[in-house]
């Protein structure tokens, strides 16, 4: 008789497929094909026989969305729902699909509040800060590295974690998706990001006024406009390129 019960080694393939999740990204379906392609090892674990197989397929090549990281949630609950359908719980196939068609708002939401708008924005302000005060090519390898790891360390962390606590929970995986389980997170990312900046800010002024008031002028009038476009676009990335952009003009201009 096939052995069904689900391994600690099928969720750590798992895990590793779901560095691919993104990679049949469509606009009919977005990440249903790839999320599909990140559950083959359980398919192969659970059911023996093709139209079990096919049917599994079909239920995770409908429409479905989420933050490439936190959509590891939405696996773990997957495997679950999909062991206990496998055990004989005819019920566990539409809790599956109910499940994850709550998940697509949360997960989605989640992920870019906690990635893309902190953890994202504050690495690369502290990778700068380290290439700004780092004076050598060592200094400067170190500081991307520190940057690599300061993003890299949460987002592997809850790739990995969030399929554990999705096959643990299951359909009570809403227990674990409250704000609050982040926010310490978001808060560390924020202080140190606030004193990342400020580091790179000084250091900044500190080397363009030794080499030019003009320079200084410019510096100050990025910041002012930099403020102005953030005060009302509320745009952390449009801020930036905009800054950016009439600084390099204004350089090429004027300096």
């Amino acid at each position: 008789m096939p052995n069904n019960k689900i391994r600690s080694q099928d969720i750590f393939q798992v895990f590793l497929r779901s560095f691919f999740v993104q990679s049949v990204w469509n606009y009919r379906s977005l990440i249903s094909a790839g999320f599909g392609i990140c559950l083959f090892p359980i398919v192969k674990r659970l059911y023996h026989d093709p139209a079990s197989r096919k049917a599994f397929l079909d239920r995770h090549l409908k429409y479905f969305n989420a933050h490439p990281y936190m959509a590891s949630y939405a696996l773990g609950v997957s495997i679950h729902l999909e062991e206990a359908l496998a055990a004989g719980d005819a019920a566990a196939g539409k809790k599956l699909d109910r499940v994850k068609e709550l998940l697509v708002g949360i997960l989605g939401a989640i992920g870019d509040k906690l990635f893309w708008l902190t953890v994202k924005p504050y690495s690369l302000i502290i990778g700068m800060a380290g290439l700004m005060i780092a004076d050598t090519p060592a200094g400067w390898a170190f500081a991307l590295l520190i940057a690599f790891a300061v993003y890299n360390v949460p987002h592997l962390y809850l790739r990995y974690k969030g399929i554990i606590e999705g096959y643990q929970y299951g359909v009570d995986i809403y227990k674990l998706l409250g704000e609050k389980k982040f926010s310490i997170l978001q808060r560390y990312y924020a202080f140190f990001g606030v004193i990342a900046f400020l580091l790179f800010l000084a250091f900044l002024i500190a080397k363009i006024s030794m080499e030019s008031p003009i320079n200084m002028g410019v510096m100050i009038g990025a910041l002012i406009l930099s403020g102005l476009i953030y005060h009302f676009r509320q745009s952390c990335y449009l801020t930036i390129i905009v800054t950016l952009a009439v600084s390099i003009i204004t350089g090429l201009l004027f300096l």
